[in-house]
């Protein structure tokens, strides 16, 4: 503490409570000694309080990848769920769709017979007729 401010603490201490020191009151060297002490305090505490820090940044950083780890994790296994939920989806669309495509087959098939038959039907009868009428007529 320097002379001009023991002289404006003095001046300070006398006007608040009435108290007249002298700048070179041993008052001051008591004051010294605590702000001495109070530095160093507060240098061991922002040590401690840097170490700390340096402590629970680690705890965050394996808090974080244990996190991480879980997450992902989790992910692959609703990954996995979700994938043998749509293989089902795909099996069953699969299964639906071949019944689908045999029932067309049956009733084109059942048509094309149908229209085979009649179209056969039609062509002996024509030509039944026609032996009729040639029969009938050419006799």
């Amino acid at each position: 503490m320097t002379v001009a401010d023991r002289k404006q603490l003095a001046g300070e201490i006398a006007g608040r409570y009435g108290i007249r020191i002298d700048e070179n009151d041993p008052a001051f060297v008591v004051a010294n000694l605590s702000q001495h002490a109070l530095k160093e305090a507060s240098v061991e505490l922002v040590k401690q309080i840097e170490a700390l820090l340096k402590d629970f940044e680690g705890v965050v950083t394996r808090t974080q990848a244990r996190a991480g780890k879980y997450l992902g994790a989790e992910c692959r296994e609703q990954v996995t769920a979700i994938r043998s939920e749509l293989q089902g989806d795909i099996l069953a669309a699969g299964t639906r769709a071949r019944e689908l495509v045999e029932q067309v087959q049956r009733v084109n098939t059942r048509a094309v017979l149908i229209r085979w038959i009649s179209i056969g039907l039609l062509s002996g009868l024509t030509l039944l007729g026609a032996g009729v009428w040639i029969g009938a007529h050419y006799q």
